[in-house]
């Protein structure tokens, strides 16, 4: 009895302490309290209404933040935008919420400020921290941002119409920088130094905020990791044919944008969540992701995102700002772990690549496809057999050449810094690598450097000496980007130097058990996939 009443008392302690209140911020909105971290050091304001999205904003931008009377607790950690789990639905419409972490003794005033972006291919995920804890970086000195968008159909349904424009989720993204523009001064942080980073389909998102005339004034720097606008999974280039494949699930044949939404406005949320809609095969090797930014038409009283391919806009006006873009070594295991002989072996004597290319011909294209395919697997079969090759396809063409490809528009044209890097790091913390079929393999997988940056729930292990140095290396450049536009200044204690690229040489930090620079990675595929991309690259958005 004894023993419990001290369990007791011990149990209650630590709840007090996770559960102390955090000092009340006022805000645009009203007034907020939060909640002190465990360990004293961070102030959390979590689950903060940024933007209004209902069914009347149903596939459009979303509506103002709601303001409120008294005291907003801002502690609600389980918040979801509406998506179709391994658990089942989960979240709900109303699901635009914002989270704020800040230093409880900040070293420095006003704080450089880093807003996150998930990834999750547009369907999944949240800014929560059972991934995206917060104490890695704001344990530098920065105040750290993490927020929901909304998802799949919700989100990315484009019908080009007035009703259904498009990009509702970019949309929400803007909002939430809009509300960190507004309010984050409130929290002590610097609303003229803020830096958005995002990772696979946030990096995506990202890539193309950076050139959306409506993120102007928003935002100073950018990390872009594991996904770019001009990759060939970026943009949804049929979306209105993609949007007659989800009503064709429910029994309609019909191309119509107008039929379209007249059926799927009248489905609730968890409706068009789970609705299961797979691309047919087709020769060219897209992606079987239905949800995608598009680009958008021009309508009466709707402000679009993006109206023109991120090609065009990088090679004629892009934003002069310090961007840092990078990838794993080996993005493609995680995909490849996805995938089944059947799957793979159904692309012989088809296109390996996607429809953001344009040929003559029939035969001009396949003697292409038989150029690319002879590089990957000489005379071989495609197969799980050749997984290793198929993982090297996939890294290369959807994630590490884009990203090449990106920077070399970019350094050809803007003053601004331009830092290339290659996540090569394997070790206690590359979680999605173990996750998957190919822990064993060399280097680090798609999403694998997230966890050196961040200290989500999800991997609650001790860190080891070396996983620790990883961590130090990570969101120590991160975080001196996000104040100084360097990620290696003069002040640092890093052992290396990061060199931007230039118009002359592209340059890349490697990350590893040792940071160093060195060339570009595989320069025989840039030069097969560059040769391509110049001559036959899709530059037209019809």
């Amino acid at each position: 009895m004894k023993y419990r009443k001290k369990l007791v008392l011990f149990t209650l302690v630590i709840m007090n302490l996770v559960d102390q209140p955090a000092p009340e911020v006022t805000i645009t909105q009203g007034t907020l309290s939060g909640k002190i971290s465990g360990d004293g050091a961070i102030l959390e304001y979590i689950g903060i209404p940024y933007a209004t999205a209902d069914s009347s904003t149903r596939f459009k931008a979303p509506k103002p933040a709601p303001s409120w009377e008294g005291v907003y607790k801002a502690v609600d950690e389980i918040h979801f935008c509406a998506q179709n789990s391994f658990i089942g639905v989960i979240g709900s419409e109303d699901c635009l919420k914002i989270n704020v972490y800040v230093p409880a003794k900040p070293k420095t005033k006003p704080l450089a400020v880093m807003v996150y972006i998930h990834g999750g291919a547009f369907i999944l995920g949240s800014g929560s921290k059972t991934l995206f804890g917060p104490s890695f970086l704001v344990n530098k000195d920065i105040i750290l941002v993490t927020f929901n968008y909304r998802l799949g159909p919700l989100g990315f349904l484009c019908l080009k119409t007035k009703e259904v424009p498009g990009n509702a989720g970019l949309k929400d993204q803007i909002a939430a920088l809009e509300w960190v523009k507004k309010n984050i001064a409130a929290f002590g942080g610097d609303p003229d130094n803020v830096t958005v980073f995002g990772e696979s389909a946030g990096a995506t998102s990202l890539s193309i905020l950076t050139i959306s005339q409506a993120t102007a004034g928003l935002f100073k720097r950018a990390i872009i990791q594991s996904g770019t606008s001009v990759s060939n999974w970026a943009i949804n280039r049929r979306p209105v044919w993609v949007a007659s494949l989800l009503v064709k699930t429910l029994g309609y044949d019909t191309e119509n944008p107008h039929e379209i939404y007249e059926i799927l406005s009248k489905l609730s949320d968890k409706e068009l969540i789970t609705i299961e809609a797979k691309k047919p095969l087709d020769q060219f090797f897209d992606t079987q992701l239905l949800h995608l930014p598009c680009i958008e038409d021009n309508i009466q009283g709707v402000e679009p995102v993006l109206t023109d391919l991120p090609y065009n806009i990088l090679t004629s006006k892009p934003r002069d700002i310090d961007i840092i873009y990078g990838t794993t070594s080996s993005e493609g295991l995680f995909l490849v772990a996805l995938e089944f002989n059947e799957t793979v072996s159904e692309r012989n004597g088809r296109y390996l690549f996607a429809s953001d290319l344009t040929f003559t011909s029939n035969a001009e294209a396949m003697k292409v496809a038989k150029k690319v395919k002879e590089f990957y697997f000489g005379d071989d079969e495609i197969s799980m057999k050749k997984y290793r090759n198929v993982a090297e396809l996939y890294t290369q063409l959807y994630f590490e050449l884009p990203a090449i490809f990106e920077t070399e528009y970019l350094v050809e044209r803007i003053k601004s810094n331009v830092y290339n890097y290659i996540f090569d790091y394997s070790g206690g913390r590359n979680f999605m690598k173990s996750r998957s079929s190919y822990k064993d393999e060399k280097g680090a997988c798609h999403g694998d450097d997230l966890f050196y940056l961040f200290d989500g729930y999800i991997l609650p292990f001790r860190i080891n000496k070396e996983d620790s140095r990883i961590i130090e290396y990570m969101t120590s450049m991160w975080t001196n980007f996000a104040k100084y536009g360097n990620p290696t200044p003069e002040s640092s204690d890093l052992p290396i130097k990061w060199t931007p690229s230039t118009k002359d040489n592209l340059n890349f930090l490697y990350i590893d058990s040792e940071l160093k620079m060195g060339p570009m990675p595989n320069p025989k595929s840039y030069r097969l996939w560059k040769d391509i991309y110049t001559k036959y690259r899709k530059t037209d958005i019809r």
